[in-house]
């Protein structure tokens, strides 16, 4: 018997592979059309969200209204917001989203709020029961601030010198000492910052506990320039009129450099953030933002002693990290509590110099820890709206 081998059809290698290929294209197909930022599945997801935030703001819409027909107390859901006037006293109680600033005649609801007939809120709320505003507030974008609250993270706070922590216009604190500030001169606290005249106006402070810095560090600064033509001194470690003594810790702003300085020991900081030469022992982050004349600026530095990272933030964001020796980051005369710290001021040259900064400064602080990164943004939103309510009382 003969075998016929043209009587038997079968598929081939080749459109074996083809057919794979269509069917994984047709899937591909597919499966972006049910993911992705436009898929299926997401624009489902956002309905859901937003028929979510709808059906919540109708209720919120409802407790209003009922409010204003039935003026009982128990529509009146939420925290009640005051201004921060002499009138309302250790009661003001603010919210302030998108630059604006809600205080009197607004309420605050926040997440868990108890709504009738419909549950408890998931979101957070601006209401204004007299007129029915209604404001959604998106998380982590906006800032709340009452009296008797902190202004930022007291936990390892070891310097403070902030206008909270003002008394009698002499002294910014405990440990806190202002030197060549005089009113008679236009310079001096008056009522939104500091202000230093470059001469010979500086801040002293000696830490009023032991400091204790082992695994890290982080040093904040707030302030605005009056000029381009000398560095910015922030934080230093200086003996004044010590000839034998310069600093040993040292952070600036270089403004025709546009850069955050800092110098923590004479030894090599092995970053690539270094100047070079004989600079080594200098890191130097350039193209930060400035402090202007405007609205100011609002640094951070972060140093981590265990895994010798230096990072930078700017007016709350994160810049930039970098890793440096330990024996650079340990080595800086930052525990000797011998020295105090200096702000405006710093010592350095061959020859005995006192270089001064011509400043308004807003904040200043320094921790034995490193703050994450929604510590800063916290103690930078707190901090910038109290500035701001100080600038619109003394407008």
């Amino acid at each position: 018997m003969e075998l016929n081998l043209k009587a038997h059809k079968g598929i081939t290698l080749i459109a074996l592979v083809i057919t794979i290929i269509v069917l994984l294209i047709l899937a591909g197909v597919s499966i972006a059309t049910l993911t992705g930022d436009n898929g299926i599945l997401t624009m489902a997801q956002k309905a859901k969200e937003e028929t979510e935030v709808a059906t919540e703001k109708e209720s919120i819409a409802l407790t209003v209204t009922n409010y204003n027909i039935a003026n009982e107390e128990k529509y009146n859901v939420g925290e009640k917001l005051y201004d921060r006037t002499v009138a309302n006293g250790d009661k003001w109680n603010i919210v302030m989203n998108n630059d604006i600033i809600y205080g009197t005649g607004w309420n605050y609801i926040g997440t868990g709020i108890e709504l009738e007939s419909y549950g408890t809120t998931t979101k957070e709320w601006l209401v204004k029961y007299e007129t029915g505003e209604i404001i959604e507030l998106e998380e982590g974008k906006y800032s709340k601030l009452k009296y008797g609250e902190n202004l930022a993270v007291t936990d390892g706070l070891i310097l403070n010198a902030d206008p909270v922590n003002m008394e009698n216009g002499e002294s910014w604190g405990e440990g806190v000492t202002l030197h060549g500030v005089t009113e008679g001169d236009g310079y001096g606290w008056n009522g939104t910052e500091l202000k230093l005249d470059g001469v010979n106006d500086y801040i002293e402070i000696y830490p009023t506990n032991e400091v204790d810095i082992e695994k890290g560090l982080t040093f904040e600064f707030y302030a605005k320039s009056n000029t381009t033509a000398t560095p910015i001194n922030m934080l230093a470690k200086t003996i004044i009129g010590d000839n034998n003594f310069t600093s040993r810790f040292r952070t600036q702003y270089v403004y025709n450099e546009n850069a955050f300085w800092c110098a923590m020991s004479s030894k090599d900081c092995g970053s690539d953030w270094r100047i070079g030469g004989t600079m080594n022992h200098w890191i130097q982050k350039k193209n930060i933002g400035k402090f202007n004349e405007q609205q100011g600026g609002y640094l951070t530095m972060t140093a981590n002693l265990e895994t010798n990272k230096v990072s930078l933030y700017w007016n709350g964001e994160y810049l930039d990290s970098t890793i440096c020796s330990n024996e650079w980051m340990r080595s800086g005369g930052l525990t000797d509590s011998s020295i105090p710290f200096t702000v405006g001021l710093v010592v350095s040259g061959n020859v005995y110099t006192e270089h001064y900064s011509k400043m308004d400064i807003y904040a200043c602080r320094l921790y034995n820890k490193v703050l994450t990164a929604e510590e800063v943004k916290q103690n930078h939103d707190k901090t910038v709206l109290y500035h701001n309510l100080l600038v619109q009382e003394n407008n």
